[in-house]
């Protein structure tokens, strides 16, 4: 028998001598009890695996991180689980993390909580020293977390810049629109399914777990976990100039149907055999089992354990029930959210002058008018959610300038700053091209605070929830016609906003009985 054999048997034998067997049950109890009472959260990521693709590697990472476990089942063995109450604070604050995602409706950070308290229970229950031994294992759990989608915008810009400046190289004269391109052979544009954002995921979660088998050093694990996030970038960028050089060669009969999709899959499967076949070439040898030091004096205390697992149990009840009461209630209906028929010097007008509108989730008050000055119209659309949650709320991916299959599209975004008489406020802008030219700007309105950034925004409906106030917020776009020359009509959209932002806050503030 080898000596790496011995010590796996002797180890089990001690192991079970030092009560794993008693604390596994209770350290699975736990989790389970955990998975049931946020279950809705549990099942929130289930269901994005199965919906979109990007995501799909969700239903691997359990049973990678329990195979990763097991391998460590020598250097367990060696150890006694003991409770940690350090283990119980990280509980504390994942469950904190995992209220606060939860009261602003922000899924991921919910998600990331819940992970997070799995791992600190794992922790109070087992001990610090087997943490160390598991840390990896249980880290993994976090790609479980459908994340990523926020990382789609800048990336399709990288994609349009790394294709039309290799376009250009190639001496193919390019006439770029923001995310649109055209070339002398025909049009491309650059959507969702462009962006890599798929191989980007992929890529880093397979490159953690290479990195994590293969290496022994901190330095080479970071280096190739860096290299498994840059080169599927800069990949992406070429599989797009390629395609679009497929299409050019062909005169357009190949890689713009089916066969681009294919095209992408097959060069990312390429580039990832590249990748790992290099990394190989510095993996360093497995490390050798040692003997446990001083750990093999500590006793097994189950009462320990027993009562770390029911403080665990006693918080996570707490703080589901915080949630509960915080989540029933909710802003009153008081009234319609309507504007006078004249606002300054802009009055509303019975016709809508372009069919472009914004794609909102289904709101229960929001007004969508048009205003005319003479030869000038503005459109002004607000979705105002009353009681926000889940598919029912003013920040959401599912609230779009353009529809996907709308004949209008954006060519163009940024920011600008608006003077009104509440003060500054931050709009985006972006440039819409359809059957006309239009500047939009959009910004929210949560509580009584405005602001166009959607992290402070779900920071403040997150403080309005907690501390048991108001609980709606809106989404507010204005758009108006870009001139012959395409100049935007900032100075129009301001001096329309400026008027018109009084009355509508009043409107709002109104609709759930505030004054």
């Amino acid at each position: 028998m080898s000596g790496t054999e011995a010590l796996t048997h002797e180890g089990a034998g001690q192991g079970h001598a030092r009560g794993w067997p008693l604390a596994a049950a209770i350290t699975s109890l736990l989790v389970a009890l955990l998975l049931a009472l946020f279950w809705p959260t549990a099942r929130s990521m289930v269901d994005t695996w199965v919906r979109n693709e990007t995501f799909a590697h969700g239903f691997l990472i359990l049973p990678i991180s329990l195979w990763l476990a097991w391998h460590r089942r020598t250097e367990l063995a060696l150890l006694t689980p003991r409770a940690s109450w350090l283990g119980l604070a990280g509980f504390v604050l994942a469950a904190i993390l995992w209220l606060a995602g939860e009261v602003a409706g922000v899924l991921v950070v919910a998600q990331f909580g819940l992970v997070a308290m799995i791992i600190a229970a794992v922790w109070s229950a087992l001990g610090d020293a087997a943490l160390r031994q598991l840390v990896f294992p249980l880290g993994f759990l976090f790609f479980a977390v459908p994340m990523g989608e926020a990382l789609v915008p800048p990336l399709m810009d990288f994609t349009a810049d790394f294709t039309v400046a290799l376009l250009r190289l190639s001496g193919i004269p390019v006439y770029r629109e923001g995310l649109y391109f055209s070339i002398p052979s025909g049009n491309w544009s650059v959507v969702e399914a462009c962006s890599g954002v798929r191989y980007l995921i992929a890529s880093v979660t397979l490159g953690v777990l290479y990195a994590y088998l293969a290496y022994q050093s901190l330095r080479k694990r970071l280096l190739f976990i860096v290299a498994s996030a840059l080169v599927p970038i800069l990949a992406n960028g070429l599989r797009a100039y390629m395609i679009v050089m497929i299409g050019h060669l062909s005169d357009m009969r190949l890689a713009t149907g089916v066969d681009h999709l294919i095209y992408g899959w097959v060069f990312f499967g390429f580039v990832m055999l590249v990748l790992f076949s290099v990394g190989a070439r510095w993996r360093d040898p497995d490390p050798t089992p040692t003997p446990a030091g001083s750990e093999s004096a500590v006793a097994f205390r189950r009462s320990r354990i027993a009562a770390a697992a029911l403080l665990v149990v006693l918080a996570s009840a707490g703080v589901r029930a915080a949630a509960v009461k915080i989540e029933s209630h909710a802003s009153p209906v008081v009234a319609p959210t309507t504007l006078p028929l004249v606002v300054g010097d802009w009055t509303q007008s019975a016709r809508r002058p372009w069919t472009w509108q914004p794609v909102s989730l289904p709101a229960e008050l929001g007004l969508g008018v048009a205003f005319r000055r003479g030869d000038t119209s503005v459109t002004l659309d607000v979705s105002h959610y009353v009681d926000q949650h889940q598919d029912a709320e003013a920040i959401s991916s599912k609230n779009r300038i353009v529809a996907k299959d709308s004949p209008w599209r954006i060519v163009g975004r940024g920011t600008h700053r608006v003077a009104t008489p509440a003060g500054e406020i931050a709009v985006e802008t972006y440039r819409v091209d359809g059957p006309q030219s239009l500047a939009v700007w959009r910004w929210y309105r949560i509580g009584s605070q405005y602001t166009a950034n959607a992290y402070l925004a779900k920071l403040y409906q997150s403080l309005y929830r907690l501390g048991l106030g108001r609980t709606d917020g809106a989404i507010v776009t204005v758009a108006a016609p870009v001139d012959a020359r395409h100049r935007p009509p900032d100075a129009l959209m301001q001096e329309f906003v400026a008027q018109v932002l009084p009355s509508l806050s009043e409107a709002l503030d109104a609709s759930v009985g505030e004054r």
